[in-house]
This record gives structure tokens, C-alpha cells and sequence, in this order.
């Protein structure tokens, strides 16, 4: 589980901040919306509003740039450049100062710390600690750039030898996972298995489907198949049930100037079509059996449904962390509420997934859905900088207030400011000619 991600100069965040999914003290939590981990309990679901372009993104943003840094830079050759290197540009000299990423995780009830500042060429800073005992902080190893490494008395494993082929642009976590590295390989499976970042799930849905396809057509009777199912056939679809069939391939043929191996590409990736299931009737309304539809037949948001109820399905079985930016898209206000209390509630969340969004659907502030320490706002100052506020840590705030009203009228932060002043006068520029 997650308990805290801090970052530095990224994108529109030039100062440290920090997004703490720890319980808070300062406000009365009603909603047992918590997980206990190590003596702390941590938050199930986390939601970040803000105007657009505030810098709620670019928080979610820093998952994604670690999880890429951590699960492929073992893999970067001699002088390439480091992708997630998007320092903050409207302050001098910030161009040229390391990004600067720590998460802080619990794995089987054990706490790390993981830290890295890099530059557009270059890892500048990278060190993981953990406690092997709750009143013990013990460091892995630690890497400063121009000097030798250290390693702490827990890690076991080839040092010196990793330390050697680990070239300047490359994390050291991923080499030693690429090793082997006994005392590393919990934390890359992590980064690996446990963390999924969806920044839009626009550029996934392809493959989304396509994976699902294969599980619904291979794994009938699989317990992700009966539950996407009856999540997706529960939320007023329409569908009677999700299929999927061979791709007919006679009906659908390739161009002949295709070449075989292509075409056998092809035919692998989209060897399943999902198909949907609908009550089919006669023209007096009496029920003759059943049709299918292609998934293409269906509408954007049962298109988006699919997709998402199977990433928070796996995410729920597994005891994931999903991070995922534009959470409620094509979604009605009702299903996206249904979908952030799965992870709330202990009978459908046993293994402790957690939901990390952002989002603009302002319904979801009610009462019976986040306690206050769950919310949180992101704004900008007036040198663009952006400022990441947790609702329980606004003073005055009383228990009582209807954050939803509140937040749409621009007293808790986070709400777009329209001047608009000037678009009015240009826009009637030219009406009195």
C-alpha cells in the first residue's frame, strides 16, 4: 500500500509537496474508509480536484514518470536521455534543477522509502530505506552522483558488481532487479505487479479490450469473468451478459498486400471480439431470446465501463494501487460513486486496493462517500506554481459544511477563476460594424 508520494520540480510543481494518504487527527473521520498497515491506517480512496491545468495531472503525473524510470531504465543505453525529466520552466534556473520523487509504500506491513532526483541525462540522487523493525530506519543502499555507493548491513546480494554495470542514466533499483538482487526484488515487484497508472485510459483501450477478449474467451469461468460480468450487467446497461468469440476472419479480410508475418500479428493480438448480450423482442414486446452486439456497437460509456470495471476488478483481486486521471469520463455521477466505494468497502476490497483520481465530478464530494482527509485540492499561485491542499487541514472548516456547494463557489481553492473581461470586448468588436 501507498502512504505518501512527495515530489519537487515537476512540471507545475516547483516546491516539495506532499500527498499524504495517512489518516488525519484533525478532523472526525466518520467513513471506515481506512486500512490499518503497520500501526498506520491508510487511506482506500484519495481524490484531487482542481481547475484545469491547477497541476492535479502532473500530481498523478509523478506515478507514472517513477513507474517508467523504475521499470525500464535498466534498459537505457549509453546517453539517452531521461523522458521524465520535466522540470519547472517559469522560474529561472529551475530548468536545470533535478526532478525529485519519494514514495513511501508498505510492502507485507514493512515500511520503505524510496527517493530519486535525476536530470535530463543523468540519476543524480537515489536511495531506499526501510524498517525492518517499526522503531528501526535502516538504509539498502544510498547513491550520490561522483561517489562511491553504500550499502546498508540488509542488503544481500552482488553490490559492487551491479554498482559497475549501472550506467549514469539508469537506476540502480532497476539493475539490481535485472540481477537478481534478493533484497530488491520486493520493491520492483511492486513498481511491477502492484501499481497501475492510468494518466487517460484513451491509448490503453485498445489493448484493454483486447486483454480482456482473451480472458473472457479463455477463462469462462474464471472469478474475474463472473465478476466483470455482474458489475458490468448491474449498472443499468442494458447488457444481459459479456462474451467474447473468435475474431471470423473471413469476414473481416486484410488486404492481400499484407505480409504473412504481419498478418499472423495481426490474427494473434485480435484473435477475441467482445461481444455483448442484449434481450432481443418482437414487435408486441414479447421476448424472442437473445442477440449479441460488437463491443464497437455499444456506447462510450459502456466502451469506458468495460474497460475500467476490468482494471478496478484486477485491482481489487490483486490488493493494487490504481492511479487514474480523469476517473468519471463518460461516466453517469451514480456509477462513478458505485465504483470509489468498491474500494472502500472491506466485502469488496479484502486485499486493501487502493484508488488514487482526480477528477471534476463534484457529486462525488458528498457526505457518504470520502471523509475529509481523503479530499484534496490542487491550485495555482500567480507564478504558476502549484500548491496541493488536504480539505482536513483547511482551518475553519466546520464538519457540517457541504463541500460540494463550497467547493463549486471557489471557498475551498481549487475552482477555476473565468475573467473574462476581455473576450467580451473582443467579441463585440466587430458587431456594431
Amino acid at each position: 500500500m501507498i502512504k505518501s508520494i512527495s515530489i519537487s520540480n515537476f512540471r507545475s510543481i516547483k516546491d516539495l509537496v506532499k500527498l499524504n494518504l495517512v489518516r488525519s487527527k484533525r478532523k472526525k473521520s466518520d467513513l471506515p474508509n481506512y486500512a490499518e498497515v503497520g500501526h498506520t491506517e491508510l487511506s482506500l480512496s484519495t481524490v484531487i480536484y482542481g481547475a484545469n491545468a491547477s497541476g492535479k495531472s502532473n500530481v498523478l503525473g509523478a506515478f507514472k514518470a517513477l513507474e517508467f524510470l523504475v521499470l525500464n531504465s535498466a534498459n537505457f543505453q549509453v546517453g539517452d536521455s531521461l523522458l521524465p525529466y520535466e522540470p519547472f520552466k517559469l522560474i529561472k534556473g529551475y530548468e536545470k534543477k533535478p526532478v525529485f520523487f519519494e514514495l513511501e509504500f508498505y510492502i507485507d506491513k514493512v515500511l520503505y522509502r524510496y527517493a530519486v532526483a535525476f536530470n535530463a541525462k543523468e540519476i543524480e540522487l537515489e536511495r531506499l530505506d526501510f524498517y525492518p523493525n517499526p522503531r528501526k530506519l535502516a538504509n539498502l543502499f544510498y547513491r550520490e552522483k561522483g561517489k562511491e555507493m553504500q550499502f546498508g548491513e540488509y542488503f544481500k546480494g552482488e553490490k559492487r558488481i551491479i554498482e559497475r554495470l549501472t550506467l549514469p542514466n539508469q537506476l540502480f533499483l532497476s539493475k539490481a532487479a535485472e540481477n537478481n538482487a534478493e533484497s530488491i526484488l520486493p520493491v520492483f515487484q511492486l513498481f511491477r505487479n502492484k501499481l497501475r497508472v492510468y494518466l487517460s485510459l484513451e491509448p490503453y483501450e485498445t489493448n484493454l479490450k483486447q486483454f480482456y477478449a482473451k480472458r473472457l474467451a479463455e477463462e469462462p469461468d474464471s472469478s474475474f469473468t463472473k465478476k466483470l460480468n455482474a458489475l458490468v450487467c448491474a449498472l443499468d446497461t442494458g447488457i444481459n451478459a459479456v462474451t467474447a468469440k473468435e475474431t471470423d476472419w473471413d469476414s473481416l479480410r486484410l488486404p492481400e498486400n499484407v505480409p504473412d508475418s504481419i498478418r499472423k500479428e495481426i490474427q494473434a493480438t485480435f484473435k477475441y471480439e467482445i461481444r455483448t448480450v442484449h434481450e432481443h423482442f418482437n414487435e408486441n414486446n414479447e421476448k424472442l431470446g437473445l442477440i449479441d452486439f460488437d463491443i464497437e456497437d455499444e456506447s462510450s460509456g459502456t466502451k469506458s465501463l468495460l474497460s475500467l470495471g476490468g482494471i478496478i476488478i484486477d485491482a481489487l483481486e490483486k490488493g493494487s494501487v490504481l492511479v487514474i486521471d480523469e476517473f468519471e469520463k463518460n461516466l453517469h455521477p451514480l456509477i462513478t460513486s458505485y465504483l470509489i466505494k468498491l474500494f472502500n468497502d472491506k466485502l469488496f476490497n479484502p486485499k486493501n486496493a487502493q484508488l488514487i483520481f482526480a477528477t471534476h465530478d463534484v457529486t462525488q464530494l458528498k457526505d457518504d462517500i470520502f471523509n475529509r482527509d481523503q479530499v484534496w485540492f490542487t491550485q495555482k499561485n500567480e507564478y504558476g506554481v502549484t500548491e496541493l491542499i488536504r480539505c482536513s487541514d483547511i482551518k475553519g472548516l466546520r464538519l457540517n459544511v457541504p463541500l460540494d456547494k463550497w467547493y463549486m463557489t471557489g471557498r475551498l481553492g481549487g475552482t477555476a477563476i473565468i475573467n473574462d473581461s476581455n473576450f467580451i470586448l473582443a467579441m463585440q468588436e466587430n458587431f456594431g460594424e
